[in-house]
């Protein structure tokens, strides 16, 4: 009987035994993956490009990426523990975005902001982005992560092209002094992103007989026709120019800008809107096209002159079968 007690015994610790291990060796498991998540989302942290903080419930920083210490010349050590609104908004900036903070502590959502950030030399950063809350389960504040970017050139770029008057007075488009500084920026993000670019050259065909035989009021109405037409069949984000009396450019993203098929809605834009403009003559317009494509993306000079060379052979082609 004292035997068979023992072996059970034995046989209970050695299930024990099993069991434990087998745990140990589940915590192993976890612990391997945790890290392995841990170092992923630390190597996604360190390579974006925006700026991201880490924060505690008390708005003091626990953790930046990459992008902020070469932005600020801060360290993570040096901004570790610190105040974020004490230590990277300047003092006009620190109000709004302290009361953003306080917002997040009694349930706000997300608070977008704009301020400008003082670097280590005293240099000011014009930073654009938004405040987002992490809460445990009761809905307390346990972390905020703070998104931003730079935008202190494209700011800069934007009040330039103000200043410089970069309109065209007849058609409210951008000019060619206007189109030369938006496209010459497009291309440089173009080439760090790896995104295809085409650019779009279209010259109104017969302006100048509409002018000899309507009248040069005639020929306004239809670049201002040409223009709408434009704006309507593009994006928002693609850039629309006038950079010459009957030449109208466009830079825009390559997806879905098949030449035939832009050609095909442009010539139904512009038919529909000279049919509703009363006009007693076509409007039409010619249009060439060039890509830039990365590695090899090409400068914004040559993207013009391979879409002007291309429209001017669509031009010649088509015009023995128009006379």
């Amino acid at each position: 009987m004292v035997e068979a007690d023992r072996q059970e015994q034995a046989s209970y610790l050695q299930r024990e035994k099993s069991r434990l291990e087998e745990r140990d060796r589940q915590h192993v498991r976890i612990e391997k993956a945790l890290e392995t998540e841990r170092d992923f989302l630390a190597a996604v942290l360190e390579s974006a490009d925006a700026f991201i903080l880490v924060l505690d419930g008390a708005g003091r920083i626990l953790q930046v990426n990459r992008a902020v210490e070469l932005a600020t010349g801060y360290s993570d050590d040096d901004l570790h523990s610190r105040e974020f609104i004490s230590t990277l908004p300047i003092r006009e900036a620190a109000v709004a975005l302290g009361d953003g903070l306080r917002r997040l502590g009694e349930g706000a959502g997300a608070y977008p902001f704009e301020s400008h950030w003082a670097t280590s030399t005293g240099e000011r950063l014009l930073v654009a982005g938004s405040l987002t809350p992490l809460r445990d389960d009761g809905g307390a504040l346990r972390h905020v992560i703070v998104t931003a970017s730079d935008i202190t050139q494209r700011r800069a770029l934007e009040d330039e092209l103000r200043a410089m008057s970069s309109r065209d007075d007849m058609t409210g488009l951008y000019n060619r002094r206007g189109f030369a500084l938006l496209a010459e920026q497009r291309l440089r993000d173009s080439r760090r992103s790896g995104s295809t670019l085409t650019m779009i050259y279209a010259d109104v065909d017969q302006l100048k007989a509409i002018n000899d035989d309507f009248g040069h009021n005639a020929g306004d109405i239809a670049l201002a026709l040409c223009a709408r037409a434009l704006e309507a069949t593009f994006r928002e984000s693609d850039i629309v120019a006038r950079i010459g009396g009957d030449e109208f450019v466009v830079l825009a993203e390559a997806d879905a800008r098949d030449l035939s098929i832009v050609t095909m809605r442009l010539a139904q834009e512009l038919e529909r809107r000279t049919a509703a403009s009363g006009l007693r003559f076509p409007v039409s317009l010619t249009i060439g096209s060039a890509r830039s494509r990365p590695p090899h993306a090409l400068s914004l000079d040559d993207l013009l002159q391979q879409a002007d060379e291309f429209m001017y052979e669509r031009k010649h082609r088509a015009r023995p079968q128009s006379e």
